[in-house]
């Protein structure tokens, strides 16, 4: 029997080069929220609760803010894996996000250090009227060999 051939390689530190981008874009639904707080147990009322969120000064409910948040590792993957794994994240949530809003997060290298084998990815996500809505970074351990 032949051996299976993984076709991916491995990215490398050295091989990330910097300033490398990548996108993700994704229109919050309603399911996703739902799913979310069923994986998560984010039952806010903020979010889950629309006569609640109506009382509020967002007048209608809110996506949970980890739930953005993981709208930023399909860029940080594309970037650094395989080969990389996620030790730290972290996010500054700007402005608040609807369920129906469009959400493009953007992935970008701005820092490697070789000597640690690490990749820093700074990560922004966009609402559809191009606002800012979340600023962090992500930082990659890529393997030690």
């Amino acid at each position: 029997m032949k051996q299976l051939q993984l076709k991916e390689v491995e990215k490398t530190v050295e091989s990330i080069p910097m300033g490398q981008k990548a996108y993700f874009s994704k229109t919050v639904t309603e399911g996703d929220v739902a799913l979310f707080a069923g994986i998560t147990g984010a039952f806010e009322p903020l979010s889950m609760n629309q006569e609640f969120a109506e009382k509020t000064p967002y007048l209608s409910r809110m996506v949970q803010t980890m739930l953005l948040a993981t709208y930023t590792w399909p860029v940080s993957t594309q970037i650094a894996s395989p080969g990389a794994v996620t030790i730290a994240q972290e996010s500054t949530f700007l402005k608040p996000v609807k369920i129906g809003d469009t959400i493009t997060a953007v992935g970008e290298v701005t820092q490697k250090i070789m000597e640690k084998k690490i990749v820093i990815v700074r990560t922004t996500c966009y609402n559809q009227d191009g606002e800012m809505v979340m600023d962090g970074s992500v930082v990659e351990l890529m393997r030690v060999h």
